[in-house]
């Protein structure tokens, strides 16, 4: 079963600033292989070490763009699950989507 996605607001904003952009398309896309599989070869997905969640948790960088200057990235970070109709959804919160400096 895949992930919940879910956003904090300053995730969505910065989708939402995004929306109807060049790269927008491509940051869907990455957060759909990122729903489905963080672990996907296109992500890279590896933990962002000098970081830690509000509750400790560990952050991971996923690429939604590669080998491009200003490339977008997406942070997040695994939990809080949730029930929903009585079964348990793991969900990934998104921290942050921004252009890698």
């Amino acid at each position: 079963m895949p992930y919940l996605l879910s956003m904090t607001d300053p995730a969505r904003d910065q989708l939402r600033a995004l929306d109807n952009t060049p790269v927008s398309k491509q940051i869907k896309k990455a957060l759909g292989y990122l729903e489905v599989n963080p672990r996907h070869p296109s992500l890279h997905t590896h933990e962002f070490i000098s970081l830690k969640g509000v509750h400790g948790e560990k952050i991971f960088e996923a690429y939604a763009q590669n080998k491009t200057p200003g490339a977008y990235r997406i942070f997040w970070h695994y939990g809080p699950d949730v029930v929903m109709r009585g079964k348990r959804r793991e969900v990934i919160t998104i921290l942050a989507i921004t252009p890698h400096p």
